[in-house]
Order: structure tokens, then sequence, then C-alpha cells
């Protein structure tokens, strides 16, 4: 009996190159809006490793820096790094971050239970890059939810190294999919918007909650800011059934969500 068609190398390698080819034509189209871009680029020099987190939802507008800032600035000590899941539908995405110049590691950003011998390998793969200064890019509510909300295992991770977390909020005028990270999937020549505040600092001493709340609500007022500058509506969608049976109650905290000082917003039109 042959196997499910599914399984065979052959369609995610199609699949994959599909996705990079749609993620380049998006990153060179589409007419960005970008606040706080040189915070990235002084990470992106420096000797030290950091991770930059965003949205599930936002995949496709990843790429933005690997494909417009990339090729401008200088070498990285290490290549950009992307964590995948290990999954099956992992492989389209390993697939197209290959394509994209990325290293790629096989593990999970939510560390909520994967314990497995991949899990441990997968985080010690990372902390080597980021001692060679690299940068660790990962969907930080993914791979499979709850939506918008951090995942433990990155901000452990990040605690583990002491290094920065950035938040790279990023948004389209774009409609969104019935999945359920609401993936935004955005037209060739639509508004995109790049927002990234001041990284945040992290340390073995920090309390990990406080720490991934703080991640967490800063990722949501840099994305806010990006959906602002595009002019994309508030999602009212409320979240999957299976969504709010897996949300833990989480303790209410004081804290504001860090503020995101004005920067002057630049403006990258396609090229003619």
């Amino acid at each position: 009996m042959s196997k499910p068609r599914r399984q065979s190398p052959v369609i995610p390698w199609i699949g994959g190159t599909l996705i990079w080819m749609y993620m380049s034509l998006l990153a060179h189209t589409m007419r960005w809006r970008v606040e706080g871009i040189d915070h990235m680029r002084e990470l992106w020099a420096s000797p030290q490793g950091w991770v930059a987190a965003t949205w599930h939802s936002r995949i496709l507008l990843m790429p933005y820096a690997q494909i417009k800032k990339r090729p401008k600035w200088p070498k990285p000590p290490h290549p950009a790094t992307l964590m995948v899941s290990p999954s099956k539908d992992g492989e389209f995405t390993k697939r197209a971050g290959t394509w994209l110049g990325l290293h790629i590691i096989r593990g999970s950003s939510s560390g909520r239970s994967d314990k497995s011998k991949r899990g441990v390998s997968a985080a010690r793969e990372s902390m080597e890059v980021m001692k060679k200064g690299g940068c660790i890019v990962m969907t930080i509510d993914g791979p499979k939810g709850p939506r918008e909300v951090v995942g433990i295992g990155t901000i452990k991770l990040a605690q583990q190294m002491g290094v920065p977390i950035l938040i790279y909020g990023l948004s389209a005028n774009a409609k969104r999919l019935d999945t359920w990270d609401r993936l935004l999937w955005p037209r060739p020549f639509a508004r995109g918007a790049v927002v990234i505040p001041e990284p945040i600092p992290t340390s073995k001493s920090m309390d990990s909650e406080e720490l991934r709340l703080r991640v967490e609500m800063a990722l949501k007022e840099a994305t806010r800011r990006a959906d602002e500058l595009v002019g994309l509506a508030p999602d009212t969608a409320p979240p999957w059934k299976k969504q709010e049976a897996a949300v833990e109650p989480q303790a209410e905290v004081s804290a504001q969500p860090p503020a995101i000082p004005p920067a002057e917003t630049k403006i990258e039109q396609r090229a003619t």
C-alpha cells in the first residue's frame, strides 16, 4: 500500500517554494510604512544574540527584513535562524525559510509540553546560535495557539541566555482567514507596516511570567500601531472554542504595555 501523498517530500518542497515566492512578491511590491527599524539594525550588527518575536498570523509578512534590509546591512555574526514546528505542516515553512536564506531549527516556541529529545535539542541549538551572536525568529504564539498568547518557552530561552527580545509588529491591509490564528492574507501592492519598539532586556533573575506578560502586551501594542498605520480594523472574531479551553486564567497585572516612543514613520514605495 502506498503512503499518503501528504507524506511525500515533493509536496512540502513544492508548497514551500510557492510560499517563498509569494512572500518575496509581497515584500517587494507592498507599500511599507516603517517605525523603529534602527532597533533591529543595531542588534543585527552587534555581537550579541537576540530573539525576534511576532504573531503567527503575520507569518507572510515576516520576511520583510530578510528580503528588504539584510542585503543592505552588514553581515551578521550568524545567519538569522527560524524556529519551525516539528509537525508535518512545518515542512512547508522549513522549505520557504531555506529559500529565504534562513538557518532552520525544528522545535516549538510554546514550551508548554515539549520535553522530547527534539525539544531539548532545539533549545540547545538555539542557544548555540545566540552564543555566536545570531538571531532566533519565532512566531511566539505558535505553532497552534492560543492566538496572541505568548508561549513561556521563548521567554525562558531568552532568559537562559540573557538576550533581548525584539518586538516585531507587522500588519497589512489584508483579509483575515478563518484559521486558528486569523492569518492575514495580503495581496501584492497592498499597504504594509512594520513597528519595532525598543528591545526588551531579559535575565535569569526576572520573573518569567511577568516577563511573558510584558512581551505579550508590547507585541499587542506594536501590532495595534501597525494595524493603525495600514487602516486594518480590529479583529472582532471570538477565539476558537478549543483555544478558550486551552487558555489558563492569568493573574491581573497592573503594569501598562510599554509605550512606543514617537518615531519617524518611513514610507517605502515599491521600485518602479
